[in-house]
């Protein structure tokens, strides 16, 4: 029994580590002719030309204030599509 669950839990493991591959968190810098500000943004990684930027909207935001806060929002994503596909 303990094996199985090692096991289990390995395989969930590499999901998560799977679908989290599929996101990249990165700075985007937002000038309004005010203020310059840094915030975050997630985009799926598959989409790496400007044109084609997919940004992933999280709680209704596309921006985060700080890196932490988009680390937290990226692990709320993987964590849904993870439940989400174990349906």
């Amino acid at each position: 029994n303990y094996r199985r669950n090692l096991m289990e839990d390995l395989i969930n493991e590499q999901i998560l580590e799977n679908i989290h591959e599929g996101y990249e968190i990165y700075k985007v810098t937002l000038d309004d002719n005010v203020e310059i500000v840094i915030k975050y943004a997630i985009r799926e990684r598959s989409c790496f030309a400007d044109q084609d930027l997919k940004l992933v909207r999280h709680n209704n935001m596309s921006f985060f204030p700080t890196l932490e806060d988009a680390n937290q929002a990226l692990s709320e994503i993987v964590q849904k599509r993870f439940e989400e596909q174990a349906q």
